[in-house]
């Protein structure tokens, strides 16, 4: 189901770079089938074998309306190969005070950025950008919440003092770098490596009697809210997922007239000789999935006003694409896309916006 967040017309704007993309990947239906969503879990790349969590409590902090726990566990033992150290997440976990035995439960997925010394504090309400502190909101309305630190951000930066702000960014990127790496080496991806630690996140939840493990939802923003995705996909046990200006056709990151040339690192091997990247999405139906694009998240005018243009035709082209499916599982109503123009329909989650998002996952998760 389409919705339009606040009702407009939208003045079409065309570039010679949109008038050069045909989004032919889309040309085809999308048909359902397990040898394609098994092919489709191979090209996230190899998975660790799960190891015990060592779950470890940090601090304890009574908040309003709950308690904030900061914790510890572990994503992936040492490995003697590379001589890198255990590989253990941390996260705020946000539990509130209730009479009821069983509360549904978010992840909530910071977002990447120059900040990257911030990482879960901003999801949890802590630092950052107050617009983004929606896991602690969600846990003001009634959720547990767990917001872990993304491999490659805050405490799991490589580099000494992790904690602080950038200092020095090409020193930051080697580190990312040699460790993406290391993944390589064993036939893993960095979508993969995302994948596999929130999964750990939902492994967690899975530890406290206070969560209703049968209603696990996820919400994250432009970075957080790509690799929510493919983590969504490959993680059943998650019910609902949010993703706020973030998923993309993979495929239009890398074409030669994108608005700007792209890093690698999010490259799928062989995912076109198995499928396109908006088939991640279909695989989620029918578990309820909402998307928001802004309408002008490069800008208005002139060329990045062309570039938000293609973003918007781009996820109509999805949109299109997925939501057969959707009907062919009788949940139509379960897949939602907004497109919004408020505060200049930015790289970002409006107040409005958000509010709306919340109501639609209580109506969800709180039923």
């Amino acid at each position: 189901m389409r919705l339009l967040f606040p009702t407009l017309l939208f003045v079409l704007v065309f570039t010679t770079a949109h008038s050069q993309i045909d989004f032919s990947v889309f040309d085809r239906p999308f048909v359902a089938s397990d040898a394609q969503k098994e092919a489709l879990k191979s090209a996230l790349g190899a998975m660790p074998k799960n190891v015990p969590l060592e779950l470890d409590t940090l601090e304890i902090q009574e908040v309003k309306g709950g308690t904030r726990l900061l914790i510890s566990f572990l994503a992936e033992p040492y490995d003697s190969i590379f001589n890198t150290a255990e590989d253990r997440i941390q996260a705020y976990l946000f539990i509130p005070d209730t009479k009821a035995e069983k509360l549904p439960a978010i992840v909530a997925i910071h977002q990447d950025g120059p900040n990257s010394h911030i990482g879960k504090k901003e999801a949890a309400g802590i630092a950052g950008d107050s617009t983004l502190f929606y896991g602690k909101e969600l846990f003001d309305r009634g959720y547990v919440v767990i917001c872990p630190d993304r491999w490659g951000h805050a405490m799991r930066r490589r580099i000494p003092n992790p904690e602080l702000e950038q200092e020095n960014e090409k020193q930051e990127e080697r580190a990312y770098s040699h460790w993406l790496g290391q993944l390589i080496m064993n036939g893993r991806t960095d979508t993969g490596k995302e994948v596999y630690d929130l999964t750990r996140s939902v492994d967690v939840l899975y530890q406290y009697s206070v969560v209703d493990t049968n209603r696990i939802g996820a919400i994250g923003h432009s970075g957080g809210g790509y690799n929510l995705v493919p983590f969504v996909f490959y993680d059943e046990r998650v019910d609902l997922a949010v993703s706020s200006c973030g998923f993309f056709e993979t495929t239009y990151w890398f074409h030669e007239n994108a608005a700007k040339k792209r890093s690698s690192s999010l490259a799928l091997p062989g995912l076109l000789q198995v499928g396109i990247a908006s088939d991640f999405v279909a695989y989620i139906a029918p578990r309820p999935l909402l998307l928001t694009r802004g309408l002008y998240e490069w800008g208005k005018s002139g060329k990045w006003g062309g570039f938000s243009k293609l973003d918007v035709d781009e996820y109509q082209h999805m949109e299109r694409y997925v939501q057969p499916e959707y009907d062919r599982l009788g949940a139509s109503k379960n897949f939602q896309v907004i497109y919004f123009d408020e505060e200049d329909g930015q790289h970002a989650m409006p107040p409005k916006l958000k509010n709306r998002v919340y109501d639609w996952i209580d109506a969800h998760l709180k039923k």
